[in-house]
């Protein structure tokens, strides 16, 4: 009777489910590939990340010489007759001292990769959490429709056990209609969940970056491997934050950029060479080179020299403050985020123990009520506080889960499957 119950139940959520175009099932791996795959903040993040590397990259051009070919075709005439000249040749130069500009432009460049990597791994956390979240959202669903589909089978026994009590005139009516309500309230309660699910499919696809007409479907449930935590010296998880990482780049490119600027104090030496023929006839055959040295010193440019420095200067020590706001906000909120997680997780075990307590309690109550030794009214109260303490465990499954991804996010980490 009891695997008959349930197949109806499957028919009817499979129909609600028959206007959608398909089913597709779906595991975390999978939330992982389509998301790194599919999603527009990672995508964007990766190419952000690219330009900050070729900026790096030429920013190392500094360091090698500028070589060129050069040919020329001309002629002229007047007076004194008509001539034409052909030349071709190679030339080339190379600073070989800028007051340590190009160094220093170099190491900027460097800091700045390093930063839009730090800024690369945030947007993909970032990414991480939403699809965590939406992933647990899914989970939760189609374990609510699991455990709205036994309150309903188990509603309904009431309510025809009842019936039997009433039929005897054991029961008044009214008590009869509260148990049959309860069963209209839970098949309400079994649709409202089923609906949600396309609801929770659609979250997650969009966290992905698909827009596909579908339900998905999934066997994972929550599950909290972890029960116990050990709080963490906060001092050593700051410096591991993204949002640190990046401050901290900051502080030193612009640490950078004050160097680079001094460097229009510094002299410039410059080294520069060139290979060539000449004549009037193709091809030329005279023979030509040069080789040189030059130095050049700025004695004057209107104190723009100056102002560069005092505005680097200026940015440095914004930079530096905007770190020290930086630590005390992520200290408060590593605070906040493990507490909340500390919380939610050891909640778990209680509202666990309080369900198997309620379940042993509820069984004992049915059977005293079937053979008269409790009444209607202590029945009834025992049986609502087991069904609210099955919605209850599943609840306090899903915060906890929510709330150790948004840990995990804080950190800065990257896809972590939801209940680890």
């Amino acid at each position: 009777m009891k695997r008959h119950f349930l197949f109806i139940l499957s028919l009817m959520f499979l129909s609600g489910l028959s206007y959608a175009a398909s089913v597709e099932k779906i595991t975390w791996d999978g939330v992982v590939r389509q998301t790194n795959e599919f999603n527009p903040s990672v995508k964007t993040a990766k190419f952000k990340l690219d330009n900050a590397k070729q900026a790096y990259n030429r920013s190392l051009s500094g360091f090698m010489p500028d070589v060129s070919l050069n040919a020329a075709a001309g002629q002229s005439g007047g007076d004194s007759g008509f001539s034409r000249s052909y030349s071709y040749g190679l030339s080339a130069g190379l600073t070989i001292f800028s007051g340590f500009s190009t160094y220093n432009e170099v190491k900027q460049r460097s800091t700045e990769l390093e930063s839009a990597q730090v800024t690369y791994n945030r947007a993909v956390s970032d990414a991480a959490y939403n699809v965590e979240t939406q992933y647990i959202n899914l989970m939760w669903a189609y374990e609510t429709v699991d455990m709205l589909k036994q309150i309903l089978e188990r509603r309904s026994e009431n309510r025809d056990m009842v019936k039997l009590k009433y039929d005897s005139g054991n029961v008044d009516q009214g008590s009869l209609k509260r148990v049959e309500a309860d069963v209209e309230l839970a098949s309400f309660n079994l649709k409202q969940a089923q609906r949600y699910i396309e609801t929770a499919s659609a979250a997650l696809l969009n966290a992905i970056g698909r827009n596909d007409d579908i339900i998905l479907n999934t066997d994972e449930r929550l599950a909290l491997k972890e029960r116990e935590l050990s709080r963490p010296d906060f001092n050593t998880i700051l410096s591991t934050i993204p949002e640190f990482l990046i401050a901290q780049y900051s502080v030193d490119s612009y640490k950078a950029q004050l160097a680079k600027t001094k460097s229009q104090w510094w002299p410039t030496l410059s080294a520069s060479g060139s290979l060539s023929r000449r004549g009037n006839e193709w091809a030329p055959d005279n023979n030509a080179w040069s080789a040189g040295l030059s130095l050049s010193y700025p004695l004057f440019s209107g104190g723009t020299a100056i102002a560069d420095v005092n505005t680097s200067s200026n940015m440095l020590k914004i930079s530096e403050e905007n770190m020290k706001n930086v630590i005390n906000s992520l200290r408060a909120s590593a605070v906040s985020y493990y507490n909340n997680m500390a919380n939610s997780v050891e909640i778990v075990s209680v509202r666990e123990f309080y369900l198997n307590a309620s379940r042993l309690q509820a069984e004992i109550s049915s059977r005293k009520y079937v053979n008269g030794l409790a009444t209607y009214q202590e029945w009834y109260q025992i049986e609502n506080d087991y069904i609210s303490s099955q919605s209850s465990f599943l609840d306090s499954k899903r915060s906890a889960a929510a709330a150790k991804v948004q840990w995990y996010n804080f950190l800065g980490q990257g896809f972590v499957q939801p209940g680890k």
